[in-house]
């Protein structure tokens, strides 16, 4: 991965500077793919869609935020050295998201969806690295989350037919997850076997799709 220039962001609530870091050239290596759509990149961290200002303290969604100037090395401005020093933009939990909810920062159904996605993401989290069964989210605001999402994406894409498949079954609800894979379109054709064993097995758990490997200093 290639850091490109950090960009510094006001809040919108109290104006306060944080800075977000950008990526000039993504590294795809080591890349894994779960079940509930979740990728990770180990060499390339994705940028976070809320957080949550360092001096105020309210919640904000990133692409709200002001841009304020540029910390480039190769071309510095009269801030470079005070902007240096700011707070990096942070990622935010799984309560955080829910707490974003419920104060209104969905305002179309699909900043709704994208923020119950990320909540269920987020809960998964805990369970990525662990082995064993009762890797899916328990929780009561965490089933509600997940519900309620499962109602959300009920007539969407092929993309969010498939996160409805693997909703309903962390849920637990494995004859609709079952059908729900029928109106999964051949580009979607791995993820769709794999689910359709998983719902076989009568497994709830958040397991990996697919790895892309780790490519060595050599080899890159």
């Amino acid at each position: 991965m290639l850091q490109g220039p950090d960009i510094v962001l006001a809040c919108p609530h109290c104006q306060s500077l944080a800075r977000l870091f950008t990526v000039a050239n993504p590294d795809p290596s080591g890349a894994v793919s779960w079940s509930d759509g979740y990728q990770e990149m180990p060499l390339t961290p994705a940028q976070p869609n809320i957080s949550r200002c360092r001096n105020c303290g309210k919640l904000m969604w990133v692409a709200e935020c002001a841009p304020v100037g540029m910390i480039d090395d190769n071309q510095p401005s009269p801030e470079h050295e005070e902007w240096k020093k700011l707070p990096y933009v942070e990622p935010v939990e799984e309560k955080d998201y829910l707490e974003a909810l419920k104060e209104g920062m969905a305002v179309e159904p699909e900043r709704e969806t994208e923020l119950r996605v990320f909540a269920w993401w987020r809960a998964n989290d805990r369970h990525r690295r662990n082995e064993g069964p009762g890797r899916y989210p328990q929780a009561p605001e965490s089933v509600e989350n997940l519900e309620r999402l499962v109602e959300l994406l009920k007539d969407g894409e092929h993309e969010f037919v498939l996160f409805r498949a693997e909703a309903l079954r962390q849920l637990g609800r494995f004859d609709e997850a079952q059908e729900m894979l029928h109106g999964i379109c051949s580009d979607y054709a791995i993820a769709r076997e794999r689910l359709a064993e998983l719902i076989e097995k009568k497994s709830r758990d958040v397991e990996v799709l697919f790895a892309e490997p780790q490519m060595s200093e050599a080899q890159a």
